[in-house]
């Protein structure tokens, strides 16, 4: 796989975008689009890093308020949840989820949502 393939794919998810679309954009500048499963496999690469970071990020956020408090084995922490979604109701799909440190305003967890990670909770 090529990193520009890798861009591609990330570029159209970061709004929301996927195989579809790479299939009418490539097909209007006269370019060949990535197959279906090459498509689903760059996605898979991307999610895989991406969770990595996110849980290398969060685990740092947990060792520094742990070591504000001493290491204390249970601690009083203060967050501020926001959310936002692509339209009301239930059957939204497509949103983002962040996690705010009251104390030392650290973005502790972001994550955003689209129709194919419905199973996956906030945590």
């Amino acid at each position: 796989m090529h990193n520009i393939n890798l861009s591609f794919v990330f570029g159209l998810r970061t709004i929301g975008k996927g195989h579809s679309t790479a299939r009418k954009l490539c097909s209007a500048i006269n370019v060949n689009f990535p197959s279906e499963t090459a498509f689903r496999c760059l996605e898979k690469k991307l999610e895989h890093v991406s969770n990595k970071v996110a849980c290398k990020i969060m685990n740092e956020a947990a060792a520094e308020v742990h070591k504000k408090n001493n290491f204390d084995e249970v601690i009083q922490y203060g967050v501020s949840v926001d959310g936002t979604w692509q339209r009301r109701g239930h059957l939204s799909l497509n949103g983002c989820v962040s996690v705010i440190s009251i104390d030392n305003d650290v973005l502790n967890q972001a994550q955003v949502q689209n129709g194919a990670n419905t199973e996956r909770g906030f945590a």
